[in-house]
């Protein structure tokens, strides 16, 4: 059962076409194989016994009456009615360069077993020539007798004919039929790719139900299944930016207060708590955009990495580049860029060198953000990506939300790819991203 799947196409199309493809084959097969045996062989059979019979009578004939007058009439209507070319060698023998019958062939069989019915007398056969014709030699107690008939006077050629006419109509039939799975085809392929692009953030404008009625029922479950999805995001998103939006008025309220009042240790905490907060609300705020719709449009990614690397020269920082400049992606590039910045950020906080690469792959792009800093234990790189989780004040600092990596994460698999950590060959973390080309 294991070998017969794996002998199986893997495409629906492949699969439909067998199902097509075999019963035809094997009709074809029993047809052929009902026709040779009842049709084919016992026509060569019936016109094989005709011809030796025929041999029988010249020979009989010859034997019962020795007037050479009689004899010359009956070849001579021989071959005027049944085509049989006659004539008798005294003496003679079989000649020498007559070839053997072939083993498979029918006429060869058909035919040394009719002779072998009809004729008593010692005979060779001779079907072998090149002007179609079929050459019988009968050894006579006085001559050699010689049979020159055609080849259609003993091969039923209604066979190849038949045959011809089966295989014809077979592959106009399946290729009518190969048209029909095409177009039956095209609206299932049609919904795996808006459901793909769907997945990576793109868009399939004119995508919409067509095919048979289980298709259309398909594609309508998609769309509504896409509409909600996104009805869901946009209320969430509106939801965590109203909140965060609505929190900055008492923040600002409270730290106008405090602003007013006299400096001791317990208002400068007050303080420091206000600034921490209004960090957080900041970061709610871009994870709420980072969570809104932007639309996907073809970005220069080597352009986009460009300009993130002047933002960290600005600041001081250096980051290294190795990204070919001509590479484009339909990228939702704020979004995007907001990913990569965070990511980067994270890596200048730990590691004294950065490196951002791009590698160009068959069907994907791969960017590594590599650091030489302490690193990431193993046993915390799948938690790094949860909202809010942060690691050891320590290790982290102050101002650390915990939303930089979700942002990214999300980024990412917004645009259909893949992130994930490991270690680097400059001693520290290494993040890798897969997008689909």
């Amino acid at each position: 059962m294991t070998a017969l799947k794996r002998l199986l196409p893997r495409s629906l199309f492949g699969r439909w076409l067998v199902l097509l493809v075999a019963p035809v084959v094997v009709l074809q097969a029993l047809l052929t194989y009902v026709f040779y045996e009842r049709h084919w062989d016992a026509v060569t059979r019936r016109l094989g016994l005709g011809l030796a019979g025929e041999i029988a009578v010249v020979i009989a004939t010859r034997e019962s009456n020795s007037d050479p007058t009689v004899l010359s009439d009956l070849m001579r209507r021989m071959d005027q009615s049944l085509e049989l070319d006659i004539s008798f060698e005294p003496g003679a023998d079989f000649p020498a360069n007559i070839p053997p019958p072939r083993r498979y062939s029918i006429l060869d069989r058909m035919l040394i077993q009719a002779l072998g019915e009809r004729v008593s007398q010692p005979y060779m056969i001779d079907t072998q020539r090149s002007d179609r014709t079929v050459v019988i030699y009968v050894k006579l107690p006085d001559a050699l007798m010689t049979v020159s008939a055609p080849e259609n006077r003993i091969f039923s050629t209604s066979t190849y004919a038949f045959m011809a006419w089966m295989t014809a109509a077979s592959i106009v039939l399946l290729g009518i039929a190969v048209l029909f799975l095409r177009n039956q085809i095209k609206p299932i392929r049609r919904l795996a790719e808006a459901a793909d692009a769907f997945g990576k953030g793109r868009e399939i404008a004119d995508f919409r139900p067509a095919g048979a009625e289980e298709v259309r029922a398909a594609a309508r479950a998609f769309l509504a299944m896409r509409d909600r999805i996104r009805r869901h995001i946009r209320e969430r998103t509106e939801m965590l930016a109203g909140v965060s939006h609505d929190l900055r008025t008492p923040l600002t309220r409270m730290k106008l207060q405090l602003s007013l009042m006299p400096s001791d240790a317990e208002v400068d905490e007050l303080k420091r708590d206000i600034d921490e907060m209004e960090k957080m609300v900041g970061a709610y705020l871009a994870f709420a955009r980072g969570q809104s719709e932007q639309p996907a449009e073809p970005t220069n990614l080597g352009n986009l990495i460009s300009e993130l690397a002047d933002d960290v020269r600005r600041r001081g920082r250096e980051l290294q580049i190795e990204a070919d400049g001509s590479l484009t992606l339909p990228l939702r590039r704020l979004s995007f860029k907001r990913a990569l910045s965070n990511l980067v950020e994270n890596a200048l906080r730990f590691g004294h060198t950065v490196r951002l690469s791009v590698t160009r792959m068959a069907n994907r792009v791969e960017i590594r953000i590599e650091d030489d800093g302490p690193g990431l234990p193993e046993k915390e790189r799948h938690k790094v990506f949860r909202p809010f989780y942060r690691l050891d004040q320590a290790r982290h600092g102050s101002g650390n939300v915990g939303l930089g990596l979700t942002i990214a994460r999300d980024a990412v698999l917004a645009h259909g790819g893949e992130i994930a950590l490991g270690q680097s060959s400059m001693g520290g973390l290494m993040v890798t991203i897969r997008l689909p080309v």
